[in-house]
């Protein structure tokens, strides 16, 4: 387990195990993102199963996914912040994005605690929206059309029932209603020429000539014909209402008569404009009956909030110790002063650097990186020291009582013809000014049982360094 959180936390186990006393320090950072990973995957279950109406078993691998994904953003977030030296410009990005994913794992996990008011809270809401459907059908298009239709068959069977005696509804009355569009039409007619007839009375911006001339009189002939046509209508109008308010038998048989053919045909439209009432009910209905997803629980959660204090402080509360859980490996991260572990770390990664430089050198069959080899100022010196009889620069190691088991040719590999892009001759001018170059280096043999301070020109020399 304790290797487990070791990699969950980004440490590398093999300098771990030089500094035992930093193992606690990661394996915490280790279960922090291990807790996060564990949280998120509880989150998109709860998403899923409670909002979405997933089958719990369906949501289970897919919270899972959810919680590896976490649980790989985490670890980079941990691994990315460097131990030493500034780390705000590094630090305020990581946090952003650990806040934002701190707010979408802990939403799921707040709604889920307050499923129960939330649930009391979305009957209310969905009531509500019934109520106010219902309202609209009643004076919407559909309702006013019903209204009107309902009123129309009332008047019918009130006049087939008193066999005429009672007078039709003049407003339902379909030749008035024939009459009116009519006159209607030819009110703006009129009104038409009426316009125009003053603009050229008077003058306008269509009428560039104004007087009583040729067309004035032509629009005003037009004007009289069309108000002659409106008050013909009127008459009509009011001669059909006088036939429909008559006493006579005459009259009345007429009126039942009418009543009689027309009643069939608007009960079947007021049945029809019902016909579609119900089925936009149900459909409102059916839609309303299946809205249980998440955006109407945050909204119901909100409403809850909003009327309920005590909830509403519950609710900050659990939401901001939710996004702090969340964002406990970044936290963790930043606050952590840097040990030996980061120390260790730093001193590997300047020698993989070395090596790696040395290893890029290039032979005669390409790039080699899988020897060690010494770097070029390694080898000047080397060459200087066999010129001196010195000996091979392997026999002072820093380990003591033990033979060195890897010695590196000081030579360099032979030119490739002198393109520049291999290594320098053996005898090249440069390696000769260097070899003339004083030899300031200070070499304790540490095998000599002394451990005297090494420097070179005044600065220290550790393990790592090239002497």
């Amino acid at each position: 387990m304790r290797r487990f959180l070791i990699s969950l936390s980004g440490a590398r186990p093999e300098i771990l195990r030089r500094c035992p006393s930093e193992r606690a320090k990661y394996e915490g950072i280790g279960g922090a993102v291990l807790t996060t990973s564990v949280l998120a995957a509880l989150s998109m279950w709860f998403a899923m199963y409670s909002a979405l109406g997933v089958h719990p078993l369906l949501a289970a691998p897919i919270a899972l996914a959810w919680g590896a994904a976490i649980l790989s953003l985490d670890r980079w977030l941990v691994t990315s912040i460097p131990a030493e030296g500034p780390r705000l410009k590094f630090a305020i990005p990581r946090i952003i994005m650990a806040v934002i994913l701190g707010a979408v794992v802990s939403t799921p996990l707040v709604l889920q605690i307050f499923k129960s008011e939330i649930d009391a809270q979305i009957v209310e809401m969905k009531q509500a929206r019934s109520n106010e459907f219902t309202a609209e059908q009643r004076t919407g298009e559909v309702g006013r059309q019903v209204a009107a239709l309902q009123k129309q068959v009332d008047t019918l069977q009130k006049v087939v029932r008193s066999r005429g005696d009672v007078p039709l509804d003049p407003a339902a009355d379909p030749e008035i209603k024939t009459l009116e569009r009519q006159r209607a039409e030819q009110q703006k007619v009129a009104e038409q020429h009426y316009d125009e007839w003053q603009c050229q009375l008077y003058g306008g911006r269509d009428c560039p000539r104004q007087g009583d001339g040729p067309l004035a009189q032509e629009s005003e002939e037009a004007y009289k014909k069309a108000r002659g046509q409106v008050n013909e209508l009127n008459g009509q109008i009011e001669a059909r209402k006088r036939e429909l308010a008559a006493d006579s038998e005459a009259a009345k048989s007429t009126r039942l008569q009418q009543a009689t053919g027309e009643l069939p045909k608007v009960r079947q439209q007021l049945e029809d404009a019902r016909e579609r009432q119900r089925t936009l009910q149900s459909q409102f209905d059916s839609e309303n009956a299946e809205t249980n997803g998440l955006l109407i629980r945050l909204e119901a959660l909100g409403e809850v909030s909003a009327n309920d204090s005590t909830l509403a402080g519950a609710r900050l509360l659990l939401f901001l110790f939710f996004l702090l859980i969340e964002c406990l490996p970044v936290s963790v991260k930043l606050m952590m002063k840097p040990g030996n572990y980061d120390r260790i770390l730093a001193l590997e990664i300047k020698r993989e650097m070395r090596e790696a430089r040395a290893g890029a050198r290039p032979g005669p069959a390409g790039l080699d990186f899988g020897t060690a080899r010494p770097s070029s100022t390694q080898a000047i010196w080397a060459r200087r020291d066999e010129e001196r009889g010195d000996g091979d620069p392997a026999d002072l190691l820093d380990d003591p009582g033990e033979a060195p088991t890897a010695r590196f040719d000081p030579r360099p590999p032979h030119s490739d013809g002198g393109t520049g892009t291999g290594p320098q001759p053996a005898e090249a001018p440069d390696d000769e000014a260097i070899r003339r170059i004083a030899d300031t280096r200070t070499i304790v043999d540490t095998r000599t049982g002394t451990d005297p301070a090494r420097d070179s020109d005044g600065q220290p020399l550790y393990d790592d360094d090239d002497y």
